[in-house]
């Protein structure tokens, strides 16, 4: 079945051949519509990449890649980003941290740790994504000249008419099965193994912690600096339970005892202002409440007790 093509300004229309299935005997035309990316946002992938809508549901990067790189013989994908899939930011931490080589490199802040944190999921109960109709997709190329060569590709196979099978000659074992053994797979996969869970969990409780700890560190920097008027804010928190943030601590006491020299006799001063502003306070508030008591009773007056005799 051929489906009417519809042609997009600004965009190059791609037709390519569905297989035919139990369902769809015949063979049916879907097409794609490829542009560059050019995102409101420029990015630094941008340049290399191609916006394409109208993807088919059952569409991988696999799919993609075997489109531009076999059957178009035009460029290289890195990587592909689908529609609905947050950007993975490459992040600076990883589990090998620990390494005395890296401790030459800059600190890792907090929220390098809470963007690790926000890639840490658990075991997906589905081996295969499928597109909702007309999903986007915006494939990566390895350079710009594969991503312009692509494009050119693609709207010479349309112009010219030919016909391309979507997923043709794809290995079968590298894409999971559709229909009743994706169900299968799914009703698997929703009981992991323990120890597949157990690394998840413990990597995600880890690094939450680290997550915890960078951000008591940067809060003691922070409130450490004195103000304009030379105060320091005082912050109550946990008791320190690691030797580092033990000599860390101790490093700020030091700077803070020599940057408060002289100013003991100050301090005194102040507290003994508020003492007696606060002792006012209570001396005006007790001869406010007298006041008030001796203006009640002198509105109730003198009690007077009557005394009725029953006549004789």
């Amino acid at each position: 079945m051929k489906a009417e093509s519809v042609e997009v300004p600004g965009y190059t229309t791609l037709p390519v051949q569905l297989p035919a299935t139990s369902l769809t005997p015949e063979p049916a035309t879907h097409y794609l519509y490829i542009r560059p990316h050019e995102p409101r946002i420029p990015d630094p992938d941008s340049t290399r990449s191609l916006f394409i809508v109208n993807v088919p549901i059952d569409t991988t990067e696999l799919h993609l890649r075997h489109l531009f790189g076999t059957q178009l013989s035009a460029g290289r994908v890195e990587r592909v980003q689908f529609e609905d899939v947050p950007t993975k930011k490459r992040t600076a931490v990883t589990s090998t941290e620990t390494n005395t080589s890296k401790k030459k490199r800059k600190r890792v802040t907090a929220d390098d740790f809470e963007q690790h944190l926000d890639a840490i999921s658990l075991p997906s109960t589905w081996d295969r994504k499928l597109q909702k109709s007309g999903a986007h997709a915006i494939v990566i190329f390895a350079d710009r000249p594969s991503m312009e060569s692509s494009l050119k590709a693609s709207t010479k196979a349309a112009k010219r008419g030919t016909s391309i099978t979507w997923g043709e000659n794809l290995p079968s074992d590298r894409i999971p099965a559709l229909g009743l053994s994706r169900y299968a797979a799914h009703e698997r996969l929703q009981y992991p193994e323990r120890a597949t869970l157990l690394r998840a969990v413990n990597e995600f409780m880890t690094t939450f912690s680290a997550v915890s700890e960078a951000r008591k560190r940067e809060d003691h920097k922070r409130f450490a600096v004195p103000d304009e008027d030379g105060f320091v804010t005082v912050q109550h928190g946990p008791k320190l339970n690691s030797v580092a943030r033990e000599d860390e601590m101790r490093e700020l006491l030091e700077k803070q005892k020599k940057k408060g020299e002289g100013l003991e006799d100050f301090y005194r001063f102040q507290s003994r202002e508020k003492r007696k502003e606060r002792q006012n306070r209570l001396i005006k508030r007790f001869d406010e409440d007298k006041k008030k008591l001796a203006d009640i009773k002198a509105r109730r007056g003198k009690i007077r007790v009557c005394t009725f005799l029953s006549a004789q």
